[in-house]
């Protein structure tokens, strides 16, 4: 692939790979996000648990596909999201047998639709000025050069907006309002904190997957 245009050139199919497992765990963060866990002793969204897993393939779409393509795998993640929202909500209010109790199914991902709600406007939001950053800051190089700079940089603009807007909007009347800041900040710091800690893993995989798609 051109280094110099990474949109330029059809990638190969290991794209198709990256986005479908990027899409997954967007999905899979959304239903998790109705169970709270403890984090010392802030609450937070189970839906971290993907963070790993989205952090390092947003940074590979960024990079090495391009600011179209990470967009594109952006707006695929959030399509499929308001389906699955809009399925569960159809799927409750549809005729059901009188033997049936949806009550533990409503329970569960009742709450989806306001989940997904959040998500649809904070991802929107945070990822647009995460990767508005990250283009910017790549304009100056061409390469790998800055790479841990301008992944660093864009991500902490994009984990503040995107974490404060879903929280507030999935969350507000649910957690007790003196324990939201601290939950949004714990949020934020683990996702920055893990950031610095699988940098050096994330710019191995990312070199690997430019190298491969530039063979």
């Amino acid at each position: 692939m051109d280094n110099r245009n990474p949109e330029a050139v059809k990638p190969k199919p290991l794209l198709v790979y990256i986005v479908a497992i990027y899409a997954a765990s967007l999905l899979i963060a959304n239903i998790l996000a109705s169970h709270m866990l403890v984090f010392v002793r802030w609450t937070t969204s189970a839906g971290i648990l993907t963070f790993p897993i989205t952090y390092i393939l947003a940074s590979v779409l960024s990079e090495v596909y391009g600011y179209r393509w990470a967009r594109r795998a952006a707006w695929l993640s959030l399509a499929l999201n308001a389906l699955m929202a809009g399925l569960i909500q159809l799927s409750i209010i549809l005729p059901q047998p009188d033997w049936y109790d949806s009550t533990y199914f409503v329970a569960a991902v009742g709450g989806t639709w306001r989940i997904v709600l959040a998500s649809l406007v904070a991802f929107t939001i945070g990822k647009f000025a995460n990767d508005k950053v990250f283009s910017r800051l790549k304009e100056k190089h061409a390469n790998m050069d800055g790479f841990k700079f301008r992944a660093m940089a864009s991500s902490i603009v994009g984990h503040i907006l995107d974490t404060c807007i879903f929280y507030l909007i999935a969350f507000a009347l649910i957690i007790p309002w003196n324990e939201l800041p601290g939950a949004i900040l714990v949020v934020v710091c683990l996702k920055w904190g893990y950031e610095w800690i699988v940098l050096p893993l994330t710019v191995k995989i990312t070199k690997k997957i430019k190298a491969y798609e530039s063979a």
